[in-house]
């Protein structure tokens, strides 16, 4: 998409690259040079919104791990399940980074 050719519907001026603060988190916008209105586009409201997403999940979550049986298992934080849209049939791949201390998962 070419933002730089978007055109105000007060002015018909030609819409530059502009950014809005919300919460702390400067989000990329568009705005008329001349009357100072600003406006997102799918594409950046989308751009925001994961923007404003991944700022509320950058917190650190500490889980202790459970016994399922002859295995171990942790729960996710409601925050977490909401976002990544986890249920019950959801599939997680695990990836162990021995190297690391550290295992990654992907949801699929």
């Amino acid at each position: 998409m070419n933002e730089e050719k978007k055109l105000c519907i007060n002015c018909s001026v030609q819409m530059k690259k502009s950014y809005v603060k919300y919460k702390g988190i400067e989000l990329e916008a568009l705005e008329c040079p001349k009357c100072k209105s600003k406006i997102f586009t799918e594409d950046l409201t989308m751009k925001a919104l994961s923007k404003i997403e991944s700022k509320r999940l950058e917190e650190e979550y500490v889980r202790k791990t459970i016994k399922i049986g002859s295995s171990i298992g942790i729960t996710f934080p409601r925050d977490i399940v909401e976002a990544f849209n986890i249920n019950d049939e959801t599939k997680v791949k695990i990836h162990p980074k021995l190297s690391n201390g550290k295992i990654e998962m992907a949801i699929s």
